[in-house]
């Protein structure tokens, strides 16, 4: 950087020094130091120590911050505005590194004067108490943002596997479908070939409606072995091409050698194959159908969880709510992150339980963070809890985990802004913040309750009668 000095007369046209007089602004003159920037010169990296303030004369700086693991523009301050240390400030040491957008002047005061600046210009003390106030909630709103797209994001990933499993199955079963379907003109030559009488085509009719799919479901693995090896040993037995591939399908749709012998003898022997192997692709195609159908079905089961979970398509007014729709939604959104870690999940909700006043919506959030932090809290294989219970005054959500527990220490700063355990990008710690806001807008409280092996989040709420 370059150093320059900014008289008196280009100071005057600044915001910050606006109807300031010569004296006053002959201070700054003297007192700042003046830094010329080239395009993309960095002005100040962050970690620095948080010296001074700055004034933008000309041009426009930006400050990055590190997010995620990417850099993000979180500031841009342009002519004749002030950032950096401010008067008042508690500020340490700079949180991001500042780049020149374009050429720019800037000028430095250094913190030790910040006293005799005070002095010399109530007039700039009080902008710069009001600048402070406005940066102070600038990167409020910044931090709730970003804790809020931490959230999206893990929910975005939790929604995408839930989706991935019923739309890679649709898939399966269009390409066992398109095969089967393939080669159906070939067996229906076959069995036309063979000049079947009324009784054979009414026994290939009528085989298919006897499947029992459902008694299949009900076998042990073992037991289901040897019934497929039975089925494909008898086709062998039988002479049916690819009967050993077949059996499976028959297997899975409740057949048993039984089944297959009576079937035989209703038919001539040389249009057993052909029959059997038109039957296996109404089989499979039922089947495909079916699992196309229960897919699809999941699928709008978790659209229609998402538009819940939002309440995207509801208003705004606070209504009669029953809270276990919320917390069952919050946890199949959350579902991916419980099966990662093979948590085992207890629900414990009282029948009547009573409805709350409350926007629907904002509760989730609420059941966001504190299942969310419980799900992050256990190990491989943990026990999550939660309970839904009536009391004297309405209604107490428990969110209990197993987790090691929150030291005491700690245990009075869970709910301030900003404090969180997490890694760098897991969280900005305003998740329980945000929870703690959301209950006390629902004349509601949480409190937290832990020890070794057991933490409890009890989210208290009037009922809406």
């Amino acid at each position: 950087m370059k150093t320059t000095k900014f008289p008196v007369d280009e100071l005057r046209g600044l915001e910050i020094f606006e109807g300031l007089s010569d004296d006053e602004l002959t201070w700054f003159s003297e007192h700042g130091m003046g830094f010329e920037l080239e395009t993309g010169e960095h002005m100040i990296e962050r970690g620095d120590p948080a010296d001074y303030m700055f004034v933008v004369v000309r041009g426009t700086i930006d400050g990055y911050e590190e997010h995620g693991g990417q850099w993000l523009v979180v500031a841009t301050t342009g002519r004749g505005k002030v950032t950096g240390m401010l008067p008042f400030s508690r500020m340490t040491h700079y949180p991001r590194y500042v780049v020149a957008v374009e050429p720019s002047q800037v000028l430095f005061v250094h913190k030790r004067d910040f006293q005799e600046m005070l002095s010399v210009s109530l007039e700039v003390g009080q902008r710069l108490v009001a600048s402070m106030s406005d940066r102070v909630r600038g990167d409020v709103r910044l931090e709730q943002q970003q804790e809020k797209m931490v959230a999206l994001g893990k929910l975005s990933a939790g929604l995408a596997h839930e989706l991935n499993n019923p739309a890679a199955a649709v898939g399966r079963a269009a390409a066992t479908l398109s095969k089967h379907l393939a080669k159906l003109p070939e067996s229906m030559s076959g069995l036309m070939g063979q000049h079947l009488d009324e009784a054979a085509i009414d026994a290939i009719r009528q085989l298919p409606t006897l499947a029992r799919p459902g008694e299949s479901a009900t076998l042990l693995p073992l037991a289901r072995a040897e019934r497929e090896e039975a089925l494909g040993a008898w086709m062998e037995d039988h002479h049916v091409t690819d009967g050993w591939r077949m059996a499976g399908t028959f297997t899975d749709s409740g057949f048993t050698v039984d089944d297959l012998q009576e079937f035989s003898g209703k038919i001539p022997a040389a249009a057993l194959g052909d029959a059997l192997v038109w039957i296996e692709y109404g089989l499979v195609a039922d089947g495909v159908v079916a699992e196309i159908a229960s897919s699809a079905e999941r699928i709008s089961s978790l659209i229609d969880s998402v538009k819940t979970y939002s309440h995207m398509d509801r208003s705004v007014e606070h209504k009669l709510t029953d809270v276990r729709e919320g917390l069952d939604n919050t946890l199949k959104m959350l579902g991916h992150k419980i099966d990662k870690k093979g948590i085992r999940l207890e629900r414990d909700y009282e029948k009547d339980l009573p409805e709350v006043q409350a926007h629907a919506g904002e509760l989730n959030q609420v059941w966001t963070n504190l299942i969310d932090n419980a799900i992050d809290a256990v190990d491989e294989g943990g026990v999550l809890r939660i309970e839904a219970k009536p009391d004297e005054h309405g209604i107490v959500v428990r969110v209990i985990d197993n987790g090691p527990g929150i030291p005491e220490q700690l245990r009075q700063r869970v709910f301030d802004p900003f404090f969180t355990t997490k890694e760098v990008g897991e969280g900005m710690g305003l998740g329980l913040d945000i929870a703690l806001r959301i209950a006390r807008t629902h004349r509601g409280r949480i409190e937290v309750h832990s020890k070794p092996g057991r933490t409890e989040m009890r989210v208290h709420l009037p009922s809406g009668a």
